[in-house]
């Protein structure tokens, strides 16, 4: 059994790791009051900052506890994938990580007094938060159905991983950022810290898979002693 204070920390390491990744990129605004780092309730968690630091404190915590850490990571990504489909309908009805003017149909208008409302005001803009619960919902079902199929320990969760991050790539062009996570101009096209991180995730990610499938033959029958 655990110690509460490991039990703790797993739980609580995908927050730390949201809220630290969230101040690194915007630690402009914080030099001038440190003591709203801890202040969770005014919002500012970053999504990629959870999952890196879930998955290596989940790792950790699977193999201090004698499981199979890649195992353990497989069984837990569609969990992960529906909880970011349901994270990101919080985020819509929140107001939060909200997209770009857009011209569609779908286009949504946000009350004047949330942050939408004050950047865009009556202007529609991209459900962008509804795009991410949906891929988020479609690789869910993905990974639900092929589960039983992947015979290497790791392979589901790192294609999840390669899956998410590239998604999220095209996704992003229509979320507004701020002007200092703008950190490319490509052509015209603005390029984002969220997309450059998603790139290095995936090619880690696909770097895993390689390195997995290179390992021993998990689908042979182990010889007789």
């Amino acid at each position: 059994m655990a110690p509460p204070s490991a039990i703790y920390l797993t739980r609580r390491s995908p927050i730390f790791g949201a809220r630290l990744l969230y101040v690194m990129e915007h630690i402009a605004d914080y030099r001038r009051q440190w003591s709203s780092v801890l202040a969770l309730w005014q919002g500012g968690l970053t999504l990629y900052g959870g999952i890196i630091a879930g998955t290596v404190v989940g790792l950790w915590m699977a193999k201090r506890q004698g499981l199979s850490p890649w195992k353990v990571a497989d069984a837990l990504a569609p969990s992960v994938a529906i909880g970011a489909a349901f994270g990101r309908v919080g985020c819509f009805l929140n107001g939060c990580c909200y997209g770009r003017p857009t011209k569609l149909p779908w286009g949504v208008v946000y009350p004047p007094d949330t942050f939408p409302g004050l950047e865009f005001g009556a202007t529609p803009i991209h459900p962008s938060q509804l795009y991410f619960s949906l891929a988020s919902l479609a690789l869910f079902v993905v990974l639900w159905r092929i589960r039983k199929r992947v015979r290497v320990p790791g392979m589901l969760f790192w294609g999840f991983v390669a899956a998410f991050a590239l998604i999220r790539i095209p996704l992003d062009f229509t979320r507004a950022y701020e002007v200092e996570s703008r950190v490319l101009e490509l052509g015209g096209v603005t390029i984002t810290e969220s997309q450059l991180t998603s790139v290095a995730l995936a090619l880690f990610a696909v770097l895993m898979i390689v390195r997995l499938r290179r390992g021993p033959d998990h689908t042979a029958p182990a010889r007789p002693a």
